[in-house]
This record gives C-alpha cells, structure tokens and sequence, in this order.
C-alpha cells in the first residue's frame, strides 16, 4: 500500500467529520425527544433556516419558515411541544425513528437526506424526510439549514396509551 501519512490523516478526518455530523442529528434526536429546548438550540448555527412542510394539517399555521436558532425554538419547536391537536393529552408527544442518513461532505460544509417515523400527540403517525445542511463550526458540526417534510400521515387508533417518558428513562443510572 502506497498510502502517504497525508492521504491517511484525511480519510482519518473525514471520517471523523461522518460521525460528528451523524452525532449532531443524533443529537437534534434525542433533545427533541425529550423536550430539552436549550440543548437541541445547541445543534443549530445562530442564523439557521427551518423550512416545515405538512404540519398545518395538524396544527395550522405551523408550516413555513423560522429563522434563527431562537425563533427556530420558541416559535416552532416550543409551539409543536405545548399546543397539541384536537385535544389530545401530553402524554409523550413525540418519539422519532430516524434511519437511511445518507451525507454528501465538501470540506466545512455538508448536505444530508434522511428519512423518519414519527409517532404524535400519542395517536398520530409521521414519515417524511429530513433535509439538511450543516457547518462545521469550532466546538461541533451545526445545522444551518433543516427541511423538515412529511410524505405520510395518518391517525391512528390508539386506546390504552401509556409508557414512559423518555426524560423518566434517562434520569435512571445505567
């Protein structure tokens, strides 16, 4: 193999910058999930870009543009996590599933395509797609840009809904 210290350090690099970007969206994941409004503002730059498109069928006037890491936020994150439809009780709100991430990387920037399943407000399900284009900035790799699509919805019949919440589950020692 004829490989130079060079040609290694950048494979080595890239990989790195594959896994940190795969961290973020974990990240963005797991804060979602657990409403934790501070820590998922963390993986947005201070003037990314939110575009949500097919929420309005669930709440109106979701769908649209935020932008801003705080408006990203309080005007939608905030809003989705305490305004629920039809009545429905907070009892869990949301839980994604997030899979076939696939990451285009060109030095500080990059794009990625990734598909979710949703499940809301306890008796409604989601798929849809994530779009998204990151920065790498000193501390971690950001979102600058999130698209945010839905392609399926549905209701579902759910009685007898009950579990735990994730923030119950992480508050026990492993």
């Amino acid at each position: 193999m004829s490989d130079t210290i060079d040609d290694v350090v950048a494979r080595l690099t890239r990989l790195e910058d594959l896994e940190a970007i795969r961290h973020t969206w974990r990240d963005y994941c797991m804060r979602l999930d657990s409403a934790d409004w501070s820590a998922l503002g963390d993986v947005f730059t201070e003037d990314a870009v939110l575009e949500m498109d097919g929420l309005d069928h669930l709440i109106e006037g979701l769908d649209g543009q935020y932008c801003g890491r705080q408006t990203i936020i309080n005007d939608f994150y905030r809003q989705t996590g305490s305004v629920l439809p039809h009545g429905a009780k907070p009892l869990f709100v949301t839980g994604h599933l997030s899979t076939n991430m696939q990451i285009e990387l060109q030095g500080d920037e990059a794009t990625t395509l990734a598909y979710f399943f949703e499940i809301v407000a306890n008796d409604r399900v989601l798929i849809g797609t994530y779009q998204h284009r990151l920065r790498r900035e000193a501390d971690r790799w950001r979102f600058r840009f999130l698209r945010i699509a839905i392609r399926y919805r549905a209701r579902l019949e759910a009685t007898d809904v009950g579990g735990q919440s994730l923030n119950d589950i992480l508050s026990r020692p492993v």
